[in-house]
């Protein structure tokens, strides 16, 4: 094949693939909070949402990545979203409970006895309907609820081998008031810390420790400035796929169900890779001395009877719709008895 004929080709694939983006109806802005990395529950996730969406719609919906940051803190994103200027973004419930409360109610503290309880209900139709509902109340659309790394354990910069350990140290929580009355109901002091702001508060002394799955707290290094945790697991933690709801609502339905679809493709891939990160992640960590406490049974329950009490009487008194607390409640009960026979 000559040059002349090679070169016209590639021009001619050049102009085709830019004549196919320009040729996209709709563009979705996707704001990530922090740079790719590969194999990666959230970040492989993300990407692979945006090759299903471009790919199962044939180019009529562009997907481009923010990376970064680069579109502002996730609080500020997702107020963009609302008011539709950013299409897409990965929010955890702590991120997304000022704009809508009764998020809260999967932040109940021992609420899933395993991840597969979590992905039964989470997955099936309570989350599903939870979705409906978050979309028209918040004007965010979770179009799946993926895992966040695993459990949530506390660590600090002293040893933690009990429950008692915590108590008097100043921990940084999200802005999300059940996650600060867990805190408080171990006896510590609960300090809302932006994530940005977190390596150099714990570094600082402004905060003795915090709370995170082992891959969070991988993100910013916490290794360098923490040394210590406990595997009590007080939260499943979760990061929603998240689309501004102005934007889903002006897509037509075939388009919807694009979007359904990817976020199902996107799931199957967090989970995955969010187990086989936390066994990497754990074993990381120890490796650069991080101390790594399991706890008996007994220990956890103590960790529960504690905290799950005043976490469920604080989200009734915040006038969450108790409907919405007791058919999560069921849906967890109905499927430990179906997966665990108990």
């Amino acid at each position: 094949m000559s040059f002349i004929k090679t070169a016209t080709m590639t021009a001619l694939t050049t102009l085709a693939l830019a004549s196919a983006a320009a040729a996209a109806d709709y563009k979705i802005k996707f704001a990530m909070s922090h740079q790719s990395k590969p194999n990666h529950y959230i970040y492989t996730a993300a990407e692979k949402f945006g090759e299903e969406v471009e790919r199962l719609s044939d180019g009529r919906i562009d997907v481009e990545f923010y990376w970064g940051g680069s579109l502002g803190k996730v609080e500020s994103v997702l107020d963009l979203m609302r008011q539709g200027f950013v299409e897409a973004t990965f929010a955890s419930d702590g991120h997304a409970a000022p704009y809508y409360k009764e998020i809260q109610v999967l932040s109940v503290p021992y609420l899933f006895s395993s991840r597969t309880v979590a992905w039964d209900v989470l997955g099936g139709d309570w989350g599903k309907a939870f979705s409906e509902r978050m979309a028209k109340g918040s004007g965010l659309r979770p179009l799946s609820i993926m895992e966040n790394g695993g459990y949530r354990h506390f660590s600090a910069s002293t040893p933690l081998n009990t429950i008692d350990d915590l108590e008097g140290l100043k921990i940084r929580t999200q802005t999300n008031a059940v996650h600060m009355s867990i805190v408080k109901s171990l006896g510590a002091s609960p300090t809302p810390i932006a994530w940005a702001d977190l390596y150099t508060s714990l570094q600082t002394g402004v905060v003795e420790g915090q709370e995170n799955s082992f891959a969070t707290f991988r993100i910013p290094r916490l290794e360098e400035v923490q040394k210590n945790i406990i595997m009590d697991g007080h939260v499943y933690s979760i990061s929603n796929l998240l689309v501004s709801e102005k934007f889903y609502q002006s897509l037509p339905d075939d388009l919807k169900q694009v979007l359904q679809d990817a976020a199902e493709t996107a799931l199957e891939i967090n989970h995955r890779l969010s187990v086989e990160n936390e066994s990497s992640d754990r074993a990381y960590l120890e490796a650069e001395g991080v101390r790594i406490v399991e706890l008996s049974h007994e220990e956890k329950m103590r960790f529960r009877d504690k905290t799950q009490g005043p976490a469920l009487d604080l989200i009734h008194e915040q006038g969450i719709d108790p409907e919405l607390l007791q058919s999560l409640l069921d849906a967890v009960e109905e499927a430990e008895t179906r997966l665990n026979g108990s």
